[in-house]
């Protein structure tokens, strides 16, 4: 790729030759280290490119080999450059525009949130608003360790957050303290820890040393595997410490508390059928409204739907553009039947255990119980699971490094 670039930068040809021996010529020029690329032969001549610089070179060869050589196309900026050297306005609008992109390459301009289960991306993105994290700030303003630190302090059920930012796009990824969180894979030596409470169930190591077995009851922040190898002479003695990247299957019993409630009445919306669409921009976080229809309705809903201009997945531009729709409803007050309020609540706990099971977390036992209580629905109770639950650690340096006394003055190195 960088020697496509290269040539492209520098300018090179296409080359036609034809004569009584191409082979020759081939050879002269590897012998000269000149380099041509993409050979191909077109009935009884040859095809080459090389490149502007190295064409200069051939007409030694040319004699020699009685070849005759013809230039097909040219190919590359200079060439570019002098077919449009007329074009002033066509140069500087391709110089502002890198410009323009390489300014807008220094903000961000999507922030993108996932894995909340009970906080929605709408309410991190306005809370993220609220203490300077939006749209439009400049990379250098948003430190990935300050905005994690910020989310981990702000929410005490948000226990695991992750944000990087990569081209113009912000992403934070969270799991809140109900869910298992994710493993991060490590690039510096490092403990395997225990993310909670839990009791060992099997444990297989392939790099580090296992500090548990099966059975053992471990607390939150327990090493489990020590990233801490020790290497020790024929008397069994420490002569060395050696930190690695801890590696191992484990899978420990643990449980999460199960909480859910919902009231049995609720009101449902009627859509009727009518509705009204607006178009509009919005550019450096101005909204331009291009169209804005007129609606009477008493109750309606407001969909929005926006996109982002972008050149790739991760340079997002801050122009978004999107639709409004307003549809009209009217509303209708509901009760859930005890089955179906039972129905309901099953199935939001299914898809607890499917959010749990995507986690690779495999269920023991459920013991979680759903009642109605003064016109509540209402699912509470402890499940029992398999999982591996455990985080990496950075082992610090005071824990592996010996400090060795100088036999001669006594001194440490």
């Amino acid at each position: 790729m960088l020697s496509k670039l290269v040539h492209w930068l520098f300018g090179y040809l296409t080359v036609h030759i034809s004569g009584i021996s191409p082979e020759r010529f081939i050879n002269l020029c590897s012998s000269r280290r000149m380099f041509i690329w993409n050979i191909i032969k077109d009935d009884e001549h040859y095809r080459f490119n090389i490149s502007v610089r190295n064409y200069r070179k051939l007409k030694p060869i040319f004699r020699k080999t009685r070849l005759i050589p013809k230039i097909y196309k040219k190919h590359g900026l200079p060439f570019l450059l002098h077919k449009h050297r007329k074009r002033k306005g066509f140069f500087i609008g391709i110089i502002i525009c890198s410009l323009l992109i390489y300014i807008m390459s220094l903000y961000i301009w999507e922030i993108t949130i996932s894995g909340g289960y009970k906080y929605t991306p709408e309410a991190m993105l306005k809370f993220l608003s609220e203490n300077g994290i939006k749209p439009g700030i400049k990379k250098k303003n948003a430190s990935g360790s300050k905005i994690e630190e910020l989310i981990r302090l702000s929410f005490s059920d948000i226990g695991w957050v992750s944000a990087e930012i990569k081209g113009t796009r912000l992403i934070i990824k969270i799991t809140e303290t109900s869910m298992p969180a994710p493993v991060e894979e490590a690039t510096a030596p490092s403990h395997m820890v225990a993310a909670k409470d839990a009791v060992v169930k099997s444990i297989v190591t392939r790099s580090g040393t296992p500090m548990v077995k099966p059975g053992d009851v471990v607390r939150k922040g327990d090493i489990l595997v020590s990233g801490i190898v020790e290497v020790t002479n024929d008397f069994g003695e420490i002569i060395n410490k050696k930190p690695v990247i801890a590696s191992a299957d484990i899978e420990c019993s643990s449980y999460y508390d199960y909480y859910d409630a919902f009231s049995m009445t609720y009101t449902v919306k009627i859509f009727t059928g009518k509705k009204k669409t607006g178009y509009y921009v919005t550019v450096f976080g101005k909204k331009i409204i291009l169209y804005n229809p007129r609606y009477s309705y008493d109750m309606y809903d407001i969909i929005v739907n926006e996109n982002t201009v972008r050149i790739n997945e991760s340079f997002y531009l801050p122009i978004r553009y999107g639709t409004i729709t307003v549809r009209e409803y009217y509303k209708q007050r509901n009760k859930y039947s005890e089955s179906e309020a039972i129905d309901l609540a099953k199935e939001r706990i299914n898809r607890y255990f499917s959010k749990l099971s995507e986690k690779g977390v495999s269920i023991t036992r459920n013991n979680v119980k759903t009642e109605i209580i003064d016109n509540m629905c209402v699912s509470k109770g402890r499940i029992h699971v398999l999982e591996p639950a455990w985080e990496y650690r950075i082992v610090d340096e005071s824990e592996w490094r010996i400090n060795r006394i100088d036999e001669h003055n006594g001194n440490n190195n």
